[in-house]
């Protein structure tokens, strides 16, 4: 009865070992917000749109391990022919080259639609980190997905960050890059 018991409690013990250790070791994903949008403060600067017709995701990164950093991002909407999806990865790294994509281990979001979203935003990093947006499109619910044609910036600096309108196109002809729309904030003061 005895040795039941010690096994009983040592069974439960482990059991809650994992129960705590577990989120420790796991990827969290992006947080949606309650519905405020990130405080950017005064506007500092406008720079030109920048568009980019092989580029299939965009990504924002930081370099300065100073001073801590939080991204936040939303879709905002899209006008497409076709369906939309956007993927977020997060990387405790510096950028990889243009459209390639951190693993799959590092996929934080995956919203299936361009349907407009709250606020989503990552908890604060004060290291160098990249954070990728990915955008792709596909003909009908049953055919695979297939990376966007094209992506359009435009970047504005705050007191408090930088904000990107980030848009992407779902033809080859690049015709209006607003198919998929989306902000990105990267909270960072100057």
């Amino acid at each position: 009865m005895k040795r039941r018991s010690i096994v009983y409690y040592l069974s439960l013990a482990i059991a809650v070992a994992v129960l705590l250790v577990w989120p420790l070791g796991s990827s969290a994903p992006a947080q949606q917000s309650t519905g405020s949008s990130p405080y950017l403060g005064a506007l500092v600067r406008e720079y030109e749109v920048i568009s980019m017709p092989t580029a299939s995701a965009y990504s924002v990164y930081t370099t300065n391990t100073a001073t801590p950093h939080q991204v936040w991002y939303r879709v905002y909407g899209g006008d497409a022919l076709f369906r939309q999806r956007m993927r977020v990865y997060q990387e405790n790294a510096g950028p990889r080259p243009m459209n390639q994509l951190p693993p799959e281990s590092e996929l934080k979001e995956e919203i299936t639609n361009n349907n407009a979203t709250r606020w989503f935003r990552f908890g604060s990093e004060a290291d160098v980190f990249t954070y990728y947006f990915d955008g792709d499109n596909r003909l009908t619910a049953g055919s695979p997905w297939r990376d966007a044609f094209g992506v359009k910036v435009k970047r504005t600096r705050y007191a408090n960050g930088n904000r990107y309108e980030v848009a992407f196109e779902d033809q080859n002809s690049l015709d209006d890059f607003d198919d998929l729309k989306l902000e990105v904030v990267i909270l960072q003061s100057i």
